[in-house]
């Protein structure tokens, strides 16, 4: 019911901030009115943005599993962020062996991209990220490392909780959404510290496939 409603308020959204623009556009509109407008237009993205991560998490996640190259899928995620780190001159490393893994590729996408967003909001400008693939035996496994921060040990579980978040544009439903994504697949996923300082997101038990 509450992913009904909040699918269904995005309309009314939508049609608000459609008529923002159009104040805004008015040849007639003064400066102060274009200034609100915007506001009313950031203002509608933010709230539209938190309804489609509740809808995304409420929704039943269907595993379609098939065979996943790990560093074509890192590359092209990695793409969908550059403009991210760029502009917080981020330095983002991707390496380890080339391996293939049984994976839901839209899915995992999506789990890969709230991860090194994630890392992205918690760093500095100038920090670094890391994305490093490996197998052990018939199980990949994948790591994210980033310099920031890092988190608490009192918070490595809290952090997975739905709405918990600790970056000011969060929704706090990001990480939910990752565990949510490799509960479905049968992986695990914890945290760490990465020496000498920032976080370790580490996601094992992939089944490696030929």
């Amino acid at each position: 019911a509450a992913a009904g409603l909040a699918h269904e308020t995005r309309n009314p959204l939508n049609i608000i901030r459609g008529m923002a623009q159009m104040l805004s556009r008015q040849t007639d509109a003064t400066p102060e009115i274009k200034e609100k407008s915007s506001a009313i237009v950031n203002e509608t993205d933010k709230v539209t943005a938190q309804l489609n991560e509740f809808i995304n998490y409420s929704r039943p996640r269907e595993i379609r599993r098939a065979t996943l190259s790990l560093p074509a899928a890192v590359q092209e995620v990695v793409r969908a962020l550059n403009f991210d780190m760029e502009e917080k001159k981020l330095k983002l490393e991707v390496k380890g062996e080339p391996v293939s893994v049984e994976a839901d590729e839209q899915l995992f996408r999506q789990m890969l991209f709230n991860l090194l967003l994630n890392a992205t909001q918690a760093l500095g400008p100038g920090g670094e990220i890391q994305v490093i693939t490996g197998k052990k035996g018939p199980e990949a496994f994948l790591e994210i490392r980033d310099n920031g921060p890092g988190v608490p040990p009192e918070r490595r579980k809290e952090i997975f909780k739905p709405y918990f978040t600790t970056h000011q544009k969060g929704t706090g439903l990001g990480l939910a959404v990752v565990q949510q994504i490799v509960l479905a697949h049968g992986w695990e996923i914890e945290c760490f510290d990465n020496e000498p300082k920032g976080a370790v997101f580490l996601i094992t038990h992939l089944k490696v496939t030929v």
